[in-house]
């Protein structure tokens, strides 16, 4: 648990942005809406259920305005530990997209799986499914399986096709798992497309082969009843195929400088909603300030570096784990010590993991503020 320090007074509601101790994250409630919407509406058009991913930020709060502006499409965990979290703050209907092995977090699983009004978890072979099968037995409570299908990521995911078909097979035998459909993630895609037209055909491509495995499935009487897939680079390209049901983006709400790297097409700078709001404690040269906005409250595990938010004429060039390096010989405003800078994060999902606390902002006015509350629920 953290202790509390002299430092952390909980920023005073309606009281001004510019007030607020730095470095501090921050999110832009208006662009945090219009995202929310925006995913929502695509969904609704296409009829495939928004189901989000909470693992960028962790917070009930934010999960119950997704799941209620997605009218009810639950949400997605990626520990255990996260599903506990959000269960106990009243979240029902919960997929976790990740799969679970050893003996005491399947009892943990299962005694979840009875709580909730709705849960899936995932499994991708034979050697997973026999422990869950075996922990859902002795307690007599069947658990509904997802199927993960690798369709290029080559990371988890049973092979498509027949490999696919032989483990569905396997999962019929059991008596208490049940199948329930199929996880089909092609983030693979945002590694390989640059343009919109090259994320249509690639997202296309995953989603044939997923329709492939799901009617090899169908053929042999194995009803495919949903078909997750999708991130927020990709939803809103592989949801328009028909074989998916179900949408599972994470970054959406808030967007980053990898989305904005990635998709310059599709995503600007206003709709970034996360930003660190940092302060200037040292300007050594005329061409460099430092703020106090390191690698402990940017997450710099992609190469993305910060993205300044209000201007065009300077850049985040460095940081070590407080300080953060600015070359402002492009400088067109003097900047001095006591200056603040307010920065995209360059990786939402791993900067607000830095962070006990995101401030919720409108018209520069503190309106929420949120705890990250299953912040290192890894387990």
């Amino acid at each position: 648990m953290t202790t509390p320090t002299t430092d952390w007074t909980t920023p005073s509601l309606f009281s001004s942005k510019d007030e607020l101790e730095t470095p501090v994250l921050t999110v832009d409630l208006d662009t945090m809406e219009d995202n929310l919407r925006e995913y929502a509406n695509f969904a609704e058009t296409h009829n495939v259920r928004l189901r989000s991913h909470v693992k960028t930020h962790k917070n009930a709060e934010i999960a119950r305005l997704q799941n209620q502006i997605s009218n009810g499409g639950g949400i997605v965990c990626q520990t255990l530990s996260e599903v506990e979290v959000m269960a106990k703050n009243g979240l029902d209907d919960i997929y976790l997209s990740y799969t679970v092995v050893s003996e005491r977090k399947l009892h943990r699983l299962v005694w979840l799986a009875q709580k909730l009004e709705r849960f899936a978890t995932t499994v991708d072979s034979i050697d997973n499914i026999e422990p869950l099968q075996a922990v859902a037995s002795e307690h007599n409570v069947p658990i509904d399986i997802i199927l993960e299908i690798d369709v290029g990521l080559n990371r988890t995911g049973v092979p498509p096709g027949e490999p696919a078909l032989e483990v569905a097979r396997f999962i019929q035998e059991q008596s208490h798992v049940e199948f329930r459909g199929i996880l089909a993630y092609e983030a693979h895609v945002k590694g390989n497309a640059s343009a919109r037209d090259e994320y249509e055909h690639e997202c296309m491509a995953a989603m044939d082969v997923a329709e492939e495995t799901v009617d090899l499935l169908g053929a042999e009487g194995i009803l495919v009843e949903e078909v997750k897939v999708g991130g927020t680079a990709t939803s809103k390209y592989s949801g328009k195929h028909p074989i998916v049901t179900e949408i599972n983006p994470g970054m959406y709400p808030f967007m980053d400088v990898g989305e904005l790297e990635h998709r310059p097409f599709d995503i600007r700078k206003d709709d970034c909603a996360a930003t660190v709001v940092s302060t200037v404690i040292s300007k050594p040269t005329e061409d460099r300030v430092v703020v106090n906005a390191g690698s402990k409250t940017l997450s710099l595990d992609k190469p993305q570096m910060p993205v300044p938010k209000n201007r065009d004429d300077i850049n985040y060039v460095n940081a070590s784990e407080e300080h953060g390096w600015i070359d402002t010989s492009d400088c067109e405003e003097p900047i001095g010590v006591g200056d603040r800078l307010e920065f995209i994060v360059p990786h939402v999902c791993t900067t607000i993991n830095l962070h006990d606390t995101i401030v919720g902002v409108r018209d520069g006015a503190v309106e929420e503020v949120w705890p990250v509350q299953a912040r290192g629920k890894v387990r």
